[in-house]
């Protein structure tokens, strides 16, 4: 073979490279072009979005107590629970005097005069402002506005009740008188009414 020969060979040869190179660097007669290097960064996944290498996923975000806030949420929540404790106690109380008052005794002693009897009764009478029906109401009224109606919360109101009951017992010398007992009893009834229905609205004594 002449210099021409290998010439003309070697010009042919470079020749059907670059027309492969122009079809795609194909490396198989026929088949389609391979993807040039450097043609795509990511995976499609179609329609659920392309995924692009090197991305982090999200970092899920992290939650923490704020314990001061909820001290301080505890806090109110407690004093709140003692102030209705001490109406409790108060209402309670006061029932006890008047009705002592009413039957002719005093607790700190006092002369009771007609006057003072009159007006201890007209306040224990049904429908007075410390009847059974009365103070029980303004006790449950006073337990829903705390709580919000919230039907969780009735065991606690519930509690606070029966510690202001005890309280006003200790100070009337151990026993208060049966209106007391009944105003006590018509409290708790209206915590059944509240709890069996899941809602404050089915207090009997708050329809009235």
């Amino acid at each position: 073979m002449d210099i021409s020969s290998v010439s003309q060979l070697i010009t042919g040869t470079n020749n059907s490279q670059g027309n492969q190179n122009n079809q795609g660097n194909s490396p198989i007669p026929g088949m389609p072009p391979s993807t040039p290097p450097n043609a795509g960064t990511g995976t499609n996944f179609g329609a659920a979005g392309v995924y692009n290498q090197g991305e982090q996923a999200p970092v899920p975000e992290t939650f923490e107590m704020d314990r001061e806030r909820v001290s301080a949420l505890w806090s109110a929540h407690q004093e709140r629970v003692e102030s209705f404790r001490q109406m409790i106690e108060t209402l309670l109380g006061k029932q006890a005097e008047r009705q002592g008052l009413a039957d002719g005794w005093s607790i700190r002693d006092i002369e009771v005069t007609p006057e003072m009897r009159a007006e201890a009764e007209e306040m224990l009478a049904e429908g007075g402002y410390f009847s059974v029906e009365e103070t029980a109401a303004r006790m449950l009224d006073f337990a829903v506005a705390l709580t919000g109606g919230d039907p969780a919360q009735i065991e606690v109101m519930r509690d606070a009740v029966q510690r202001g009951f005890n309280q006003a017992e200790r100070m009337f010398g151990g026993e208060l008188p049966e209106i007391s007992h009944e105003t006590l009893a018509a409290v708790m009834n209206g915590f059944d009414e509240w709890a069996a229905a899941g809602s404050a609205s089915a207090i009997t004594l708050l329809n009235r």
